[in-house]
């Protein structure tokens, strides 16, 4: 793209070996898995196994847990998450050794700009959209490689994968900058709100993040955004084309969203006629979502019918309002919801499934964080019945110390039975003691809530085969 400076190549025909530090991570383990399609030996290191690392080793990688700087030995290119610490010893191990050493983002970038890129962005939403643009490709014939933020039960239950389709579609994250490395044909931005202030300092930051995001798509392609977004009016601007609007009203709408206990119907609105989708995703949130996708998929050249048909073959990702147990009456579904806006729509979604009562488990991801959408949380969790607030997980090192505490927060949340549980066990016996069958119970936050989700659900599959 003129005005960019010539980019570094990573991945040149030398390097045989790459040591991915951090590779459990959801971004690194998806590079892991496309670097393995592309038949390179890889290697890595984490803090602890995860289903991720799991497939990868199943896939022929060595994983160690822990960091050693004995683990980079042998290794051509070294690559690391943004998590990992510029003081990490695998690091300093490989700039010792003079092993080149990449970001998660270059990385991406790399194999993302050698092809005909579909990138998604967006505060929420981008992992399903995601999901749902590389699943209709490939149902549609274009097959296109893909990294992915979570595994995608339609594409196999993979995050990452190359193929020889000129198309890949990408999920570009905003924190730390990431997307704007990417130089993509198509894009899609689903929604701006405050988010990784920690990182931008501003929300007019952010914003501005996001105009140079839409100022680097292909003026001959498409960017997609969502009419009703106020903080997305601006970044559209700056986009070299005609933006494409999806929305309440844009040339891109639903004119009826039907839920049903199974699968919800949609009927689209869109500049080449009416289209029907038949999802089993429940949630408005959702089908916005299926809007962008197949406004995107239209846009890399499949038919709009084909697209419309194909969307019913997606069935979610992993940990998005993701169905963990139903036994006994009981329902208990896991969703990475981290923002106040996620956890209201995921709410909104599971309340259109039949219930007797929707509890709603909760924790926030950063204290930080928490403090900069304090006020947005009052309103969160109108759609449960009852609420219950874990301690704000805090991963050591990501940010300084603060004396916020979920227990500050569960006072000025608008609900009348909002309860804090500093502790998952206390929140285990909490549902063991009042559950009753016809409840669905939602867990949310970030991966540090999967050990709670993962007891309540060997409960739950207990009370079946007790």
């Amino acid at each position: 793209m003129s005005g960019r400076p010539a980019a570094v190549r990573w991945l040149t025909p030398a390097i045989r070996h790459v040591h991915l530090v951090g590779i459990g991570g959801k971004a690194m383990s998806a590079i892991a898995a496309a670097l393995l399609d592309r038949g390179l030996q890889i290697s890595g290191s984490d803090l602890q196994a995860s289903r991720y690392t799991e497939r990868l080793v199943a896939r022929g990688a060595r994983i160690h847990m822990g960091h050693a700087a004995a683990n980079v030995a042998g290794a051509d290119l070294v690559g690391h998450s943004a998590a990992v610490s510029s003081g990490n010893v695998e690091l300093t191990a490989a700039r010792a050794a003079r092993i080149p050493v990449a970001t998660r983002a270059q990385l991406i970038a790399e194999l993302f700009n050698a092809k005909r890129g579909i990138a998604i962005a967006g505060t929420h939403g981008k992992t399903t959209t995601s999901g749902m643009v590389a699943t209709i490709l490939r149902h549609t014939g274009l097959d296109p490689s893909f990294l992915i933020g979570a595994a995608i039960p339609s594409l196999e239950n993979e995050n990452g994968h190359l193929t020889d389709s000129p198309w890949m579609v990408v999920e570009a994250d905003e924190f730390d900058g990431a997307f704007l490395e990417y130089r993509p044909q198509i894009a899609v931005l689903t929604h701006l709100e405050p988010d990784h202030l920690d990182f931008f300092g501003s929300t007019e930051a952010m914003v501005e993040a996001f105009g140079r995001f839409a100022a680097g798509v292909e003026a001959s392609g498409a960017l997609i955004a969502r009419a009703d977004v106020p903080l997305l009016q601006g970044p559209v601007q700056r986009f070299g084309g005609s933006p494409t609007w999806f929305g309440p009203g844009a040339p891109w709408d639903i004119a009826g969203y039907q839920p049903g206990p199974v699968r919800c119907t949609i009927d689209l609105v869109t500049p080449q006629g009416p289209a029907l989708v038949r999802t089993s995703l429940h949630g408005r949130h959702n089908a916005w979502n299926l809007v962008a996708a197949i406004a995107a998929c239209v846009a890399a050249g499949a038919p709009l019918a084909e697209s419309a048909a194909a969307a019913t073959a997606y069935r979610g990702a992993d940990r998005r309002l993701e169905l963990r147990a139903s036994a006994g009456g009981l329902t208990l579904l896991e969703d990475y919801a981290h923002h106040p806006t996620a956890a209201r729509v995921t709410i909104a979604a599971a309340a259109e499934m039949p219930h007797r009562r929707l509890w709603a488990i909760y924790q926030p991801l950063l204290r930080s964080r928490t403090r900069d959408l304090f006020a947005w949380f009052a309103d969160a969790f109108a759609g449960a019945d009852l609420v219950i607030l874990a301690e704000i997980s805090s991963p050591p090192g990501r940010e300084a110390d603060s004396a916020i505490s979920s227990a500050d927060l569960a006072p000025t949340i608008h609900h009348p039975d909002v309860r804090f549980m500093p502790a998952f066990d206390q929140i285990v016996a909490a549902v063991q003691a009042e559950a009753v069958p016809g409840d669905v119970i939602l867990v949310m936050g970030p991966e540090s809530v999967a050990p709670l989700a993962d007891a309540l659900a060997a409960w739950i599959a207990a009370r079946e085969t007790g």
